[in-house]
Order: C-alpha cells, then structure tokens, then sequence
C-alpha cells in the first residue's frame, strides 16, 4: 500500500462532500478492515444512516473540518480507480491517457535496450523514442 483515501459520513440533509459514493467502490480492500468496519458502525453508517464516500487523497481540502473522515490506505491502483471515479469523464478521460502514458514511459528503457540490440543506431533510436516536453498552457 502505497497511497491513501479519506472515507467520510456525510448526513442526510448535509452538503455532500467532494468524492465518489462508497457504493460504487465495492473492491477497495480498506472495506474488509476491522478498523473501517468500527468506524463506519460508530457514525451509524454500517446500517445506512449515513452516506459514506471515498476521497482522493488530492483532494482532502475540499472536505469541510466537521466532516467526519477516515484516512485509509490503498493500493496505486485503487488510488487510480478513485481519482476517476469522482472525476467528471472529460477529466476521467485525460486521467487514464497519462496513466496509460506513464505505464509506456516506465518500458520504455527496455524498449530502447530491445533497438540497441538489434542494431539500430543511437539517432534513429532517438529520433523515434524521443519523448517531447510538455507543453506550457
């Protein structure tokens, strides 16, 4: 476990809170926790008195102070799978390109091991592995 989450109770009748309902994160690992289980059952969430949603952990400063909240931790994956849970699709969309762009960054150097041996030769392997800069705006 690499990252976190926040759980939070949001009441009937309260604002709702930045994040994605619970409900619809069903595979976390954090819900089979003793801890959670305790947590939940003490804010009468456990029986549904409460709405209960998961927060990326970038985003803890948008949940208000009397907010109940429990830091859990989960995986790289599930942290994934959270952020674009409570994004809206455009950027759910964006999300998951530059995951899927990192992921080829991380082969990357195999790749370019993979061309040197094959003889290519360090321009033309440049010329095609060469990885751009961002842009500015």
């Amino acid at each position: 476990m690499s990252d976190s989450a926040l759980l939070v109770i949001v009441q009937p009748g309260q604002d709702a809170a930045p994040g994605v309902d619970a409900r619809r994160l069903p595979e976390l690992e954090c819900w089979d926790t003793a801890a959670v289980h305790g947590w939940l059952d003490a804010f009468g969430a456990e029986d549904g008195e409460a709405l209960v949603r998961v927060v990326p952990a970038d985003e803890a400063d948008l949940v208000p102070e009397a907010v109940p909240r429990l830091e859990v931790p989960v995986t790289e994956q599930e942290a994934e799978v959270i952020a674009r849970a409570a994004a809206t699709p455009a950027v759910a969309e964006a999300q998951a390109e530059l995951a899927a762009f990192r992921r080829t960054l991380a082969e990357r150097p195999a790749m370019i091991r993979r061309a040197e041996a094959a003889g290519l030769s360090p321009a033309r392997i440049e010329r095609y592995a060469a990885v751009p800069e961002p842009s500015a705006g």
